[in-house]
């Protein structure tokens, strides 16, 4: 079940009186408190346990800051990652720095914070070694197979229809080139799949990962420290779905490690996650004002949000849960419903917030509330049509804060000299 904005209806028409829509609301206090929740279970299961926040899903420096006050890393996929991690005074092995096809230029970066560098390919080694060999270096297995619990195919980020990691034929070939080129500590990462919601699949990623660690050991003569089983724990988008038992997560991780670890002999392993979408996720919310509302072939509100504030909906064709301010079905049970359509300002056919949902009858000037946008919402954000993104507005404490402006039409053409 999606998280309830905790606002009442006269603080979100003050902030929208204030701020102007769309606009983008976080919770503060609830991500404080989910990721004490996350770290203390975890660690109370897993020894040496570490939680790598994906910057993708919300890089707000303020955001991030929060989350490593209470205990996050952060996990990297981008020199702009990189430069927001040093912003919020992170460094060293705090930082995962795991991207594709990477440029020599953002691998020298992260050499230069000390950052763990998780490569993605065996190629990017002699990058690598041409600007000198980290002590440390990781790399990303593609095992052949992957998952997702989504209705989106691309979250499936494993298997041979995915541009990601190291085939799994190529794998001892890349820790022996590392270690000929010096390299002395080693970590291994996988990733093959996207807000997962069964805890079972955690179970088959642990046992890929120990078969691997296994033959890398034993085939190369090395040691890993560390597994990296990525990030992609799920959450509720829809009404009707539970979220994930995180100390269930913890037992069935904790369970296959011992196991597996007594099969091959493997008891010192230390274990990372790098969750994004499950931190900080559920405790957005996109407010968006109804500027027109159509009658044609079907009904359609017309919102003044579009693709640019939420491209969820449009390129995965995922499930956001959407209210109307002030007309609760729970407050007022007469309310009449009906199917509508919720869609954007785009001049593109996919700028889609829901299809043939059922809404409360609803007129110009309502405020529609999209749920579940604290993760690959503003994050994902562009300017087709000359879209500007919306201003990110915090609840932390018992106030109020701006950390992000309204983009303006001069944020927009700021790389232009124009003079007539």
């Amino acid at each position: 079940m999606p998280v309830e904005i905790p606002l009442n209806q006269n603080q979100i028409s003050e902030l929208v009186k204030q701020y102007g829509t769309p606009l983008q609301i976080y919770d503060g206090n609830l991500i404080r408190k989910n990721i004490r929740k996350f770290l203390d279970i975890m660690s109370g299961k897993i020894k040496n346990f570490k939680q790598y926040f994906a910057v993708k899903a919300l890089p707000n420096p303020y955001i991030l800051q929060l989350l490593v006050e209470n205990g996050a890393y952060l996990d990297c996929s981008s020199l702009s990652e990189l430069k927001l991690a040093e912003m919020v005074g992170i460094k060293g092995e705090k930082i995962m720095f795991t991207s594709n096809y990477t440029s020599i230029e953002d691998l020298d970066y992260a050499k230069k914070l000390n950052a763990i560098i998780n490569l993605d390919d065996i190629s990017s080694i002699k990058d690598l070694h041409s600007i000198g060999m980290p002590e440390l270096l990781s790399f990303r297995l593609n095992p052949g197979v992957g998952k997702t619990d989504s209705e989106t195919l691309s979250n499936v980020l494993g298997g041979p229809s995915a541009k990601f990691g190291v085939a799994d034929f190529q794998i001892v070939d890349a820790y022996k080139l590392a270690k000929q080129y010096g390299v002395k500590r080693f970590g291994l990462h996988i990733m093959t799949g996207s807000n997962i919601m069964d805890v079972e699949y955690w179970k088959d990623i642990v046992k890929i990962v120990y078969f691997y660690v296994n033959k890398i050991q034993k085939e190369v003569d090395i040691k890993i420290e560390f597994i990296n089983i990525g990030g992609g724990v799920g959450i509720p988008y829809r009404p009707e779905q539970m979220p994930i038992d995180i100390e269930e997560l913890a037992t069935v991780i904790q369970t296959t490690m011992n196991t597996e670890g007594n099969k091959y002999n493997i008891n010192d392993l230390n274990i990372f996650m790098e969750n994004g979408r499950f931190i900080t996720g559920p405790y957005g919310w996109l407010v968006s004002k109804c500027n027109v509302i159509k009658n044609g072939y079907a009904k359609y509100y017309g919102l003044d949000a579009c693709m640019s504030n939420l491209m969820r909906p449009g390129m995965y064709d995922a499930y956001h849960h959407i209210t109307v301010l002030g007309k609760s079905t729970l407050i007022f049970p007469g309310i009449k419903l009906e199917k509508s359509n919720v869609v954007g300002t785009l001049c593109e056919n996919n700028d889609w917030f829901a299809k043939n949902r059922e809404l409360p009858e609803s007129q110009v000037g309502d405020l529609f509330i999209i749920y579940d946008t604290g993760a690959h919402s503003h994050s994902m954000g562009f300017q087709y049509n000359g879209k500007l993104r919306a201003p990110e507005v915090l609840i932390i404490d018992d106030g109020f804060l701006l950390i992000r402006k309204r983009e303006t039409f001069e944020n927009y053409i700021s790389t232009i000299n124009f003079n007539l």
